[in-house]
């Protein structure tokens, strides 16, 4: 490397040995976050209720009127979209970040137990294999602007359209109330759990619903023209995804891979050439024969 190694820990403060280990202990917390917390509380919201829109409605209700229009805000008729295919994408870098984060947290573990037996030949190994991971994990951020920022927005427009069908429904305004007289084919079409937590709080009385029916743009075939940007900038009749989603992956993808997993690799690295410099460890080549240290101790003496 054109680099030289620590000799301490962050080059300033513990051992090689302390750090490496306290580093490695750090990121594997991070990595269980990533792959078990973090799914875990924001999970897919999946595409139920685009489907059920689209097999709950006619054509006649998405299309609308001149303003107030399903297929005027999306562009075309979403309902033309493998809402499986859609999902799919929508998913793409997610998984793929997952599965590195679960090759990562192995390698890191593995890791972990070689700095604690101080196994320079095994660090050597697996350094190396770390080092590799920036590179694949740069991945993450190009399939996510390129692949499933698309199929993201597509997802959430079509989600979108169902609460507001769902609450035309509700109130009673695309058909004389809930008796599926117009535009809508399903009996079963409130029955879908939505992840809007407005929607949700809007049909638990009647005091939420009669409060929830007052927004109108938010309720039936949408107005292109209204301001319908949800808290992250998203705009069902807008293609164009909020710019969090385009910064964050590269943000998130600079500062825990990059960064910090690249850091972590050169001090395991500085580590691996220190204990390789140093007398063999137990677990490698056994304790330097006494004669060997007889040897040593009476030159220096010399």
């Amino acid at each position: 490397m054109g680099m030289a190694p620590h000799i301490k820990c962050c080059g300033c403060c513990c051992t090689l040995h302390m750090g490496a280990m306290i580093g490695s202990a750090l990121y594997i917390v991070y990595l269980l976050i990533s792959v078990v917390v973090f799914p875990a509380i924001w999970p897919s919201p999946g595409v139920k209720e685009a489907k059920m829109f689209c097999s709950g409605t006619t054509a006649a209700y998405r299309k609308g009127n001149d303003v107030n229009s399903y297929d005027t805000c999306y562009g075309s008729n979403i309902c033309s979209n493998d809402w499986d295919e859609v999902e799919a994408a929508a998913q793409a870098a997610s998984m793929y970040g997952w599965a590195m984060n679960i090759v990562t947290l192995l390698l890191v573990i593995v890791t972990m137990v070689l700095i604690v037996k101080k196994h320079a030949k095994g660090l050597n190994i697996t350094w190396k294999l770390l080092a590799v991971m920036p590179l694949l994990f740069f991945l993450d951020p190009i399939l996510q602007l390129a692949v499933s920022n698309p199929a993201l927005m597509i997802r959430y427009t079509g989600n979108e359209f169902y609460v507001m069908a769902a609450k035309d429904l509700a109130c009673g305004i695309g058909g004389e109330g809930p008796d599926m007289s117009a535009g809508f084919t399903d009996p079963k079409f409130l029955s879908i759990e939505s992840t809007d937590e407005d929607y949700k709080d809007g049909v638990k009385s009647a005091v939420a619903l009669a409060k929830m029916c007052k927004d109108v743009k938010f309720v039936g075939a949408p107005d292109k023209e209204d301001d319908l940007k949800n808290s992250w900038g998203m705009h069902p009749c807008k293609d164009t995804p909020a710019m969090m989603m385009f910064v964050m992956p590269f943000l998130w993808y600079f500062v825990f891979y990059l960064g910090l997993l690249s850091y972590l690799v050169f001090n395991i690295w500085s580590l691996k050439e220190e204990l390789a410099a140093g007398p063999a460890a137990d677990t490698e080549m056994g304790k330097k024969p006494a004669v060997a240290v007889a040897t040593a101790t009476a030159t220096a003496a010399a």
